[in-house]
């Protein structure tokens, strides 16, 4: 391969988000429905080798009870992190992220939308795949140049499901 940030789909993925789900649950009280979402979600999608995770609470501001004992599995809590209604973790390893908002967020729809529309259709993930590649070939050390080209993709997944 290309590059050093994409990989074929590993079938340990969807293990590997439960085991991390289960241990955010705990420490949350049970507080945070978890989801598991992005690429590793989707069998036979390339992707990071990170397992990113989708929280849903009730209300925002409960996060903030939650960052130490999250923090305690060894994530980093980074706030918003640019994103507006999000309270974002990351853990290097292994490497997961956790966006976490509050239930109603447009952002959960378009997360769980993907999911389920890629789950369904083969023919996008071959799509994606090719697009994927094609532009690690073409930035094998330009992850911010990869992720720009690859945008367009994603907003038609996003019309696609506002037209569903």
């Amino acid at each position: 391969m290309a590059d050093m940030y994409l990989f074929p789909y590993n079938e340990a993925w969807p293990g590997d988000y439960q085991a991390q789900a289960q241990q955010i649950a705990a420490s949350c009280d049970e507080a945070v429905r978890l989801h598991h979402i992005g690429s590793t979600a989707v069998a036979g999608l390339y992707a990071k080798d990170c397992i990113d995770i989708l929280g849903v609470v009730d209300k925002l501001e409960r996060v903030q009870h939650f960052i130490r004992p999250i923090a305690a599995l060894g994530f980093e809590y980074r706030a918003a992190y640019g994103i507006e209604g999000r309270e974002y973790f990351v853990k290097r390893s292994p490497k997961v992220h956790l966006h976490i908002y509050q239930d109603g967020n447009c952002n959960i729809a378009r997360q769980l939308g993907f999911v389920r529309l890629m789950q369904a259709r083969p023919d996008l993930v071959a799509k994606l795949n090719q697009l994927k590649l094609q532009l690690a070939a073409k930035y094998p050390t330009d992850k911010a140049q990869y992720q720009l080209e690859k945008a367009a993709f994603y907003q038609e997944i996003i019309q696609l499901l506002e037209s569903a």
